[in-house]
């Protein structure tokens, strides 16, 4: 039998641990509200940072900083990866002209593509909204079908898209494309991803890939990182 004693002492322990569940819950709630977030020193309008070359067009809503050179047929579309932009393709679009027009843009939440924090209707920033936003541009620079160049993420856009609507694609170029047969998703992850407090902090962790974090994926994510060497320029574009 259990005695009184060791009740107590078991009543007590629930107790204890129900307090610490208490207190880590509210710390997981409220915690991340506490964290600062001082707003960004030095910002500037986006169309200030625009390159000589750079073009923009407003399409559905949103107004996408692209690039074009070349003439004629066929037409190369560049899609960049997480954290790139157009600056992803400088090497390529001159040689690439060779052959016909070639296009980069930037895709929404990247380069200086507009970037809204709210918006009416469809979350500009999903998959499906990438795949409206090609077919968007294709149909605004009249280009019936194209070869798609994607890289990274910009592959798995490009891919998405071509699945979707493939009497529009001419040839697909898959260049480290980020596909996978089981894709890591989690409901738990996604559902986290939409908290408010992941809201709030989400800047910070952000801005973090600009400083030295942000050298270093830069780094993992090239082939032959000793081709960095001596050239802050790649890292000062990609930031």
């Amino acid at each position: 039998m259990i005695n009184k004693r060791t009740n107590k002492k078991m009543n007590k322990g629930l107790k204890i641990t129900l307090i610490t569940l208490g207190a880590l819950l509210t710390m997981i709630i409220v915690g991340p509200f506490l964290i600062p977030v001082p707003p960004l020193d030095d910002t500037q309008p986006y169309k200030t940072l625009a390159d000589p070359d750079s073009l923009f067009i407003e399409i559905n809503n949103l107004d996408v900083h692209y690039k074009r050179t070349g003439s004629g047929d066929p037409a190369f579309i560049l899609l960049h990866g997480f954290g790139a932009s157009t600056f992803s393709w400088r090497e390529v679009m001159t040689p690439l002209s060779q052959f016909g027009t070639v296009i980069a843009y930037d895709r929404p939440a990247f380069g200086l593509t507009e970037r809204p924090l709210t918006w009416d209707g469809d979350n500009p920033y999903t998959q499906e909204s990438n795949i409206q936003l090609l077919l968007g541009l294709m149909n605004r620079l009249s280009i019936e079908k194209a070869v798609l160049v994607g890289n990274s993420a910009g592959g798995t856009v490009a891919t998405a898209f071509t699945l979707a609507h493939p009497e529009r694609v001419l040839a697909l170029i898959e260049v480290d494309a980020a596909i996978y047969q089981t894709m890591p998703d989690s409901v738990l992850l996604k559902w986290l991803l939409k908290t408010p407090q992941v809201d709030h902090i989400g800047p910070l962790i952000v801005r973090r890939l600009a400083g030295v974090q942000g050298d270093n994926f830069l780094a993992s994510a090239w082939h032959n990182p000793s081709l960095l060497n001596g050239k802050p320029e790649i890292s000062a574009g990609y930031r």
